[in-house]
């Protein structure tokens, strides 16, 4: 995979693996996706989640996370030269660090540095007792909110897991940027560990929480 990638800024996290539509409502996000369309081969970009943004006059300027994820796009709904806001399906590949940003065209493109998966210290063991806990607040949340997130059998690569289990959960984008971040799968299903614990805790005392209506996240295995 190329190591200069079109720039998609996204208002989530997109995680290896996960398969999500993304509506592309910006000029730039529209013009990465006509040329992409328009010069053939794979339709490859970078999505980075977009850290905060504000207004100033007919101008947007979007404060960008450094970390990101490769994505292919698998389906348009609308012609990308249309001016109406576009909705594309993306798929995460692989995760990189921006290192540098060209921004003399019509859309940002970053050289990128692509970030190893490695495995840490004890990714099975890490890996059971997040499982646990990951059943125990599926459970809970389907008690409390309709329809509920409903889930069958899980992947045993502990990695696959990680990001599985990253993209189910309902999280502010700064704690599934973390996620994304993590060192090592170890290191992510530790910091998934906790962050389960806190929501079963909040369930538990406050037990109209979460309200988002929540659904089994698609993932596609790489």
């Amino acid at each position: 995979m190329d190591s200069r990638l079109p720039l998609l800024t996204v208002e989530t996290v997109i995680f290896p693996g996960l398969v999500l539509p993304i509506p592309v409502t910006d000029v730039q996000g529209r013009a990465v996706v006509r040329d992409l369309v328009e010069n053939g081969g794979e339709l490859a970009c970078g999505a980075v989640a977009v850290r905060d943004g504000y207004e100033l006059g007919d101008r947007v300027f979007r404060s960008l996370y450094g970390t990101g994820c490769a994505a292919t796009i698998s389906e348009i709904t609308l012609e990308a030269g249309d001016e109406a806001p576009v909705e594309i399906t993306l798929t995460g590949n692989r995760r990189f660090k921006v290192d540098q940003l060209d921004s003399s065209g019509d859309y940002l493109i970053a050289d990128v540095e692509w970030l190893p998966e490695e495995l840490g210290e004890d990714p099975l063991g890490t890996a059971t007792i997040a499982v646990e806990r990951f059943r125990r607040y599926a459970a809970a949340v389907t008690e409390i909110s309709r329809p509920g997130l409903h889930i069958g059998s899980l992947p045993d690569d502990p990695s696959t897991l990680s990001y599985l289990m990253s993209a189910a959960m309902t999280l502010q984008t700064p704690d599934r940027q973390k996620l994304l971040e993590a060192e090592d799968t170890t290191s992510r299903l530790v910091h998934l560990v906790g962050l389960l614990d806190a929501e079963l805790a909040a369930i538990a005392a406050l037990p109209s929480l979460p309200d988002d209506e929540m659904s089994w996240s698609t993932m596609h295995p790489n």
